[in-house]
């Protein structure tokens, strides 16, 4: 591809040449922009067989003829190109003659006689260069509608918008069906299915859950062995990609439990119940147990409590009283199985 030359005349020649009639409104900024296939050039019009560079005096091949270029050398020292002249207006003459139509005929005067020969071939080649294609858009609509006729156009508008509307309503209840329908399956594939424990059935399920969805009672009792057997394997599941609470839920969970020290009638009451249904029917060998109390140390923090209205982390003995000091150890009563291996805390 070669760009319009800058050159005027040259530049004029190449328009000739091309045959683009567009081309003749357009600024020598923009012209010097539009570029020439290498298709339309002479073979002696290159300055090696590459074809990447052009001669000088190149011109390319005029747009009407494929095989001849539109100098007999291929350049621009055998074109004879005249400075543009200022156009005369031509006036008509007028010559009668006899007809029985007694008609007047109008006739111009030969060009010829007043351009000279290269202004006639530039006019004749600019008159010869073809029209633009002018593509117009025909409107068969007619504007000239009664009024019923346009109120009903409208109608029709509205309806269509009312039933393109409901169309997508339908289709997104359908997908919504659909899922429900695929939910449905699972749950009922779930609930026929014999797992061996709670545990692996409450597994599945939070897998097949929505995050945003609560979790049971099962759910919440799983998360919390796992929590507290390892918190690192539990973070491990987590990077997995398997759906389980965060830690700052499981810690939500753990500080919903509120007991104060010493023997709390409601946490005693909770933990006797919990006793009584998991040793209703065994015997007397595994409910035989002892006391132990042992103490723990734990970190130094203060923090109120909206739930009792103080700040927790002094010294507490219960019905002892308080004191002002931070608390660093706690003593823990637990009940211990002797023949078999089951603890819980009393106070």
């Amino acid at each position: 591809m070669f760009r319009f030359p800058k050159d005027e005349v040259r530049s004029e020649v190449w328009v000739l040449n091309c045959g683009n009639i567009n081309l003749l409104s357009l600024s020598k900024e923009k012209l010097h922009n539009k570029y020439v296939c290498q298709e339309h050039f002479s073979p002696d019009d290159f300055m090696n067989q590459n074809k990447k560079k052009l001669n000088p005096t190149a011109v390319p091949y005029e747009y009407h003829s494929g095989k001849q270029p539109s100098t007999s050398a291929g350049n621009l020292s055998s074109v004879e190109i005249a400075a543009p002249d200022k156009l005369t207006l031509l006036t008509p003459t007028k010559t009668y003659v006899k007809s029985r139509s007694d008609a007047v005929e109008l006739v111009f005067p030969s060009p010829s006689s007043i351009t000279s020969t290269p202004q006639k071939n530039k006019i004749s080649r600019l008159i010869d260069m073809p029209s633009p294609s002018l593509k117009r858009k025909i409107n068969y609509e007619i504007d000239n509608d009664s009024p019923r006729k346009i109120q009903l156009k409208q109608s029709i508008k509205q309806k269509s918008k009312i039933i393109r509307n409901k169309n997508s309503h339908i289709s997104k209840l359908k997908m919504s069906v659909s899922k429900i329908k695929t939910h449905n399956n699972i749950k009922n594939v779930i609930q026929t299915h014999r797992f061996p424990s709670c545990n692996s059935r409450a597994l599945v399920t939070m897998q097949l859950k929505n995050k945003r969805q609560p979790c049971t009672k099962e759910e919440k009792n799983l998360s919390l062995n796992l929590f507290f057997k390892s918190p690192t394997a539990y973070t491990f599941l987590r990077l997995q990609k398997m759906n389980l609470p965060a830690p700052s839920i499981i810690r939500r969970w753990i500080g919903q439990s509120k007991y104060l020290p010493g023997f709390d009638d409601l946490f005693l009451s909770h933990i006797l119940s919990h006793i009584k249904k998991k040793f209703e029917q065994k015997c007397y060998k595994e409910k035989a147990c002892t006391v132990s109390f042992d103490e723990m140390y734990i970190k130094e923090f203060l923090e109120y409590s909206n739930d009792y209205d103080f700040i927790e982390g002094f010294q507490d003995l219960g019905s002892y009283g308080r004191s002002n000091k931070s608390a660093n150890c706690v003593l823990v009563f637990m009940a211990r199985g002797i023949y078999s291996k089951w603890k819980f805390p009393i106070a």
